[in-house]
């Protein structure tokens, strides 16, 4: 978790230049064109490989697993070759695909772009496998260390070459490279660096059918990326961008309270899922309540503090004398205040969705995202012309509580864990988060601290600090064990 929070405050200062250093129709573009590599991201990288990848590498012997993961580095490999020259030849083609009004985005120099910054996906296909291996053999240190090089080399381009559309591009992919090579002095001390193997491994076909949920899920978000991409970009200049600002928050909250632990908590449940399985319903509770515990009042945070949160990490410039684009700012802030509402139900359902994943069902996963899908861009269809960029966080919030019913449905009979139990443990923490927010927002307005970057950031740390103090307190108050647990863990 301390990892994946440098790696996400570095994300927000990559972000913050982004947002300060490029105009917004640099912005646009490139946001788009790093959409294509993201197209496939997921399921030749941090999604589909890991999640397929780790179950299997845990039951098999070391020599086993380590011949596994070269089989999968050639596999890896002549993909992303082959895409690579798709991707060059079907530039224009794609750039016309994502966006909806050519007066918005810059076609021309989006086809530019993607051409660039598409090496960033072999690049962080490459570093996921090295991820999935540390990960499976429980050595979190490095890959959760790892894409803070990413965003340390890309913040380091952007500040050197400001307003540059090319190296803000190229700066992505020396960053994707970076997050490659930290990886591998720890693989190398493991013994399990892998190294090219043979195609015929008997155990990539089932790392393959793992994936294939992944790859019907993977295609579908992708879908609902060019929806949303159509849906954004027809809005108003500067929409693009904003929306991008806006859902780095959301991967913050996500990346620290929920994937995180989820990592630790699969690689768990899979060796119970081999050797213990009395254990596994329990633990998977365990997680589930402590994903809950820290996603609830994360997600409330960002819902009643974004407008702040936006000013002090996309606006300082305004200290010295400079200031964020004001429609950017306006559509940022629209963007980031449903998000919070989605980190609860999208927080705990990266847990759930494993469980499949561990026991080898690949049709379940698929019919639900595929569902949640469907509903989303029918919602994204629906709200954004009536709500504006606001309409497209609404409708991932609303999206992520139906498929969280869902999949909480299905885990449940499958797994027959306490489900009631969750549910009564989850009501506790929204009731005691919910006083929580509203004390720090009563706080907050008592204070009148005024509109400048100071006084913003005043009402973040006042609103923060009130927060955590009465959200504690009331955790301790209806005996929710997390608190002690944790503060056991601070004092050993």
């Amino acid at each position: 978790m301390g990892g994946t929070l440098a790696s996400r405050v570095t994300g927000l200062v990559r972000n913050s230049l982004l947002a300060q250093f490029f105009p917004p129709a640099i912005l646009d573009a490139f946001v788009t064109a790093f959409k294509v590599p993201n197209l496939f991201r997921e399921l030749l990288a941090e999604g589909a490989l890991t999640n397929s990848f780790v179950p299997i590498y845990k039951r098999l012997d070391a020599a086993d697993a380590r011949q596994l993961a070269g089989a999968l580095l050639s596999l890896l490999l002549i993909v992303n070759g082959v895409l690579l020259i798709v991707a060059y030849v079907t530039a224009p083609f794609v750039a016309r695909l994502l966006i909806s009004d050519a007066g918005n985005v810059d076609v021309e120099l989006t086809t530019r772009l993607i051409r660039i910054v598409f090496p960033f996906l072999p690049a962080i296909s490459l570093s996921a496998l090295a991820m999935g291996i540390l990960n499976a053999e429980e050595r979190f240190f490095a890959p959760a260390w790892a894409p803070v090089a990413l965003n340390v080399v890309t913040v380091t381009c952007m500040a050197l070459f400001p307003g540059h559309a090319v190296m803000l591009a190229a700066a992505h992919v020396f960053g994707g490279v970076a997050q490659l090579i930290v990886q591998v002095p720890a693989l190398v001390r493991l013994g399990a660096l892998p190294r090219l193997g043979a195609l015929r491994h008997p155990e990539l076909v089932n790392v393959a059918l793992l994936m294939v949920p992944f790859a019907f899920t993977a295609g579908g978000r992708q879908v609902l990326n060019v929806v949303a991409s159509n849906v954004i970009t027809g809005i108003d200049a500067g929409a693009q961008g904003a929306y991008y600002l806006a859902d780095l928050f959301l991967s913050l909250a996500l990346g620290l309270f929920s994937i995180s632990p989820a990592l630790a908590f699969y690689s768990r449940l899979s060796a119970h899922a081999a050797t213990d399985e009395q254990s596994f319903g329990a633990t998977l509770e365990d997680g589930l309540r402590f994903i809950t515990f820290l996603t609830v009042p994360a997600g409330l945070a960002l819902w009643s503090f974004g407008g702040p949160a936006v000013d002090v990490v996309y606006n300082w410039r305004s200290l010295v004398g400079g200031s964020m684009d004001p429609v950017l700012r306006e559509f940022t802030i629209a963007a980031t205040a449903p998000l919070g509402l989605a980190v609860f139900p999208l927080g705990v359902f990266n847990l759930l969705v494993r469980t499949f994943y561990i026991r080898g069902n690949v049709r379940t996963p698929v019919v639900l995202v595929l569902v949640t899908l469907v509903l989303q861009a029918g919602l994204y269809l629906a709200l954004a012309p009536r709500l504006g960029i606001a309409g497209v966080s609404w409708a991932v919030a609303i999206g992520s509580f139906v498929q969280l019913l869902l999949a909480g449905w299905l885990v449940h009979r499958a797994e027959r864990f306490g489900a009631v139990r969750v549910a009564t443990y989850t009501l506790k923490v929204w009731f005691a988060a919910g006083v929580a927010t509203a004390a720090a927002v009563g706080a907050v307005a008592l204070l009148r601290l005024g509109d400048g970057w100071f006084a913003q950031l005043g009402t973040l740390v006042i609103g923060g600090v009130v927060l955590v103090a009465v959200y504690g307190a009331l955790c301790l108050a209806v005996r929710l064990p997390e608190v002690r647990a944790l503060a056991r863990r601070f004092r050993r």
